[in-house]
């Protein structure tokens, strides 16, 4: 299997990511040609389904006493099945063909998607929610959407965002400033593993293309509406996917667990 789709997917008391695992894999296999899927689990979320090619439950499960499933994602590289691997998280949706990413992404041992998009594909820097970021000099990536290959360069970074996990107290009070995440945050160790690897990001990649859509009410401009859901209605048709005026034609981080019965 030389390349392919991972992401986790642990339940939680609020949300079923196995529903919404089998729903973004369903859009993948939809639009791609190329569309092998993993998905690793626990044991209590372990499933079976013919829309997703291989699952893996982990046997330690560093999250299970935790509500936010964020500390096995360092798990990442021992486990995928494959040489190429995307990684994603659960509650995403595709909306168009992305076969030809992957003449773009072999390339390269990692690939992030720095920043991320609107609704109407705007390129978004700055956002109310990474404040973090930029308190601590942290590059502005996303773990929802990166690539890494079998390398040890790969290998490296998610050594050090094991180390960082396991040390999570300590990097807080050490290594961060004003961090106040209860549990480690996956974008914030996996930035801090990529500055520590590469400090001044001379060797981060960029893609305008390898961003998805991001729906946060601070990324969209919505905050200071009621409901940014009832104000911008995204809804489908088919296979189209409109958000306002506007069809969606990217990858879709729709992460507002409230509107995945809506989509699907």
């Amino acid at each position: 299997m030389s390349r392919g789709f991972l992401w986790f997917a642990q339940n939680n008391s609020k949300t079923d990511y196995v529903e919404l695992s089998i729903n973004l894999a369903k859009s993948i296999k939809r639009w791609n040609k190329h569309n092998q899927v993993c998905v690793i689990t626990d044991d209590k979320s372990k499933f079976e389904s013919e829309h997703v090619d291989v699952v893996k439950v982990m046997k330690q499960d560093d999250s299970a006493e935790h509500e936010i499933k964020w500390a096995n994602e360092h798990k990442a590289f021992a486990m995928t099945p494959f040489t190429h691997t995307i990684k994603l998280e659960a509650d995403m949706m595709w909306t168009t063909n992305t076969d030809w990413w992957w003449y773009h992404l072999w390339q390269h041992d990692l690939v992030f998607s720095v920043d991320c998009f609107d609704y109407r594909s705007n390129v978004i820097k700055e956002t109310p929610y990474r404040r973090i970021f930029a308190r601590n000099n942290l590059p502005n990536i996303y773990n929802g959407l990166m690539y890494f290959r079998r390398s040890k360069k790969a290998q490296q970074f998610y050594n050090t965002a094991l180390d960082i996990v396991t040390n999570w107290k300590e990097v807080q009070s050490n290594m961060l400033i004003n961090c106040h995440d209860e549990y480690p945050s996956t974008d914030v160790v996996f930035a801090l593993a990529y500055r520590i690897m590469d400090p001044t990001s001379h060797g981060l990649i960029d893609y305008d293309w390898f961003k998805f859509i991001h729906h946060k009410p601070g990324v969209n401009g919505t905050m200071r509406t009621k409901n940014q859901n009832e104000y911008l209605y995204p809804n489908r048709t088919g296979d189209s996917v409109y958000i306002g005026e506007t069809r969606v034609s990217r990858v879709w981080h729709y992460h507002d667990k409230e509107l995945h019965a809506r989509i699907f």
